[in-house]
C-alpha cells in the first residue's frame, strides 16, 4: 500500500482496499498449496490509506442533450439507450443475451431478467442487482437474435474494460467532469423517476437498490407490470 502511494499518490481508498482484497485472495490460494505459511494481508487496516472514492455525479438535462445528439456508432448508442432508460450497470448492459430477453408473459411489455438460470448467471455487483427490468416502449432495440446483443470483449464475466473504452472516452469530451461517467447513468435515472413521482420503492427494484429479485417469479415486492 505505502509502494503504491509511493507511485501514484492520488490512488484511491477504493483501488487500496481492493488490491489488499486481491492480494489476500492470491496468499491464501498459495498457502493451501503450501507455497507459504502465512498470509501477510490479513488483518492489515486499510481505513486511513487515502482519501475516501468520491461518488459519480449524474448528468443534467443539458449534459443528456449534448450526449444523445453526438454521433454514436450503433452499438455504442444501443448500450446507451439501455444504461439511461433501464438503470443498468456497464456490465449488466454490455453483456445481456437474447435468451434473457421476454415479449411474450405480459401483453405489451418487453423485459430482460438478470435473475440467475440453470444456464448461466448474470454478473451482477450483488443479490440486490438481480432483478426483472421491464423495458421503456420507447427503446428500439434490434431484431431479436441469439447470443449477446454486444460483442465487447467479455473477460471473467465482465465486458466493463472494454464497454468502458468504447464509450467513456467520448463522454468525456462531450461532457468533462471528473466524476462523470458511464455509471452517472444510474444515477440519472433515479433522479428523473424521482422527478416523475415514481416511488422510491419502485425506483429501488427498478434499478436493482432494493432486495432484490433473486428468489424468483415472485419479482421481489413489485410485480413487472408495476415497474413498467
Amino acid at each position: 500500500m505505502d509502494k503504491q502511494l509511493e507511485l501514484k499518490p492520488d490512488i484511491s481508498h477504493g483501488l487500496i482496499k481492493d488490491t489488499n482484497w486481491a492480494m489476500s485472495k492470491m496468499f491464501n490460494f498459495m498457502a493451501k498449496r503450501g507455497y507459504v505459511k502465512t498470509n501477510p494481508f490479513i488483518g492489515l487496516d486499510v481505513k486511513n490509506y487515502c482519501k475516501p472514492s468520491k461518488s459519480w455525479l449524474p448528468y443534467t438535462s443539458e449534459e443528456l442533450f449534448t450526449i444523445f445528439q453526438h454521433d454514436w456508432g450503433a452499438q455504442e448508442r444501443l448500450l446507451l439507450n439501455i444504461m439511461i432508460t433501464a438503470g443498468m450497470r456497464l456490465n449488466e448492459a454490455g453483456t445481456l443475451t437474447w435468451d434473457r430477453f421476454d415479449d411474450t408473459e405480459y401483453k405489451g411489455i418487453r423485459y430482460f431478467s438478470l435473475l440467475d438460470t440453470n444456464d448461466g448467471n448474470v454478473a451482477n455487483k450483488n443479490v440486490k442487482s438481480k432483478r426483472i427490468t421491464p423495458l421503456h416502449p420507447d427503446l428500439k432495440l434490434p431484431s431479436k437474435g441469439n447470443g449477446r446483443l454486444f460483442d465487447f470483449r467479455v473477460y471473467v464475466h465482465s465486458c466493463a474494460v472494454k464497454a468502458g473504452i468504447a464509450i467513456n472516452p467520448t463522454l468525456k469530451e462531450l461532457v468533462p467532469h471528473p466524476l462523470k461517467t458511464a455509471h452517472s447513468f444510474r444515477g440519472t435515472l433515479k433522479i428523473l423517476l424521482r422527478d416523475a413521482n415514481v416511488s422510491k420503492e419502485i425506483n429501488d427494484y427498478y434499478t436493482g437498490h432494493s432486495s432484490g429479485d433473486a428468489a424468483g417469479k415472485s419479482y421481489g415486492e413489485v410485480s413487472a407490470v408495476k415497474r413498467y
